[in-house]
């Protein structure tokens, strides 16, 4: 017989592996959607746990289930950061930042035009 923290932690550790699964492929809507996923069923565990002292009671398996995420969610942000700094150096390298504008900033930081600070009037003789 299982328990419902036994079956959510089931749902959290498959979705989990989801989530790691995607940021390897590199997918980025389907890791907004596994993410997005992740986060809900981790919020739905945290009052099945109940805080620190019945995890300190419960048994070693649950513990160490429970540990395993908790190491693994540090490692999935790393590769979250990781990949995140790859595609700003892409982007860098396909969209390069232009130099100093003379007439103004740039609203983006990707290779945008400045915009126009005047206007042309037509000359008709």
């Amino acid at each position: 017989m299982t328990t419902p923290l036994q079956d959510h932690l089931d749902r959290v550790e498959h979705s989990f592996n989801q989530a790691a699964t995607v940021l390897a492929t590199g997918d980025a809507p389907a890791l907004a959607d596994a993410s997005a996923t992740l986060h809900a069923l981790v919020l739905e565990l945290a009052p099945l746990l109940g805080g620190a002292q019945p995890v300190l009671t419960m048994d070693a398996a649950q513990r160490h289930r429970i540990v395993a995420l908790a190491q693994g969610m540090g490692v999935l942000r790393e590769s979250l950061a990781r990949r995140s700094a790859y595609v700003h150096q892409a982007l860098q390298v396909v969209v390069p930042t232009p130099a100093p504008s003379t007439y103004g900033k740039s609203s983006s930081p990707f290779g945008a035009v400045a915009p126009q600070s005047g206007q042309f009037k037509v000359l008709a003789a």
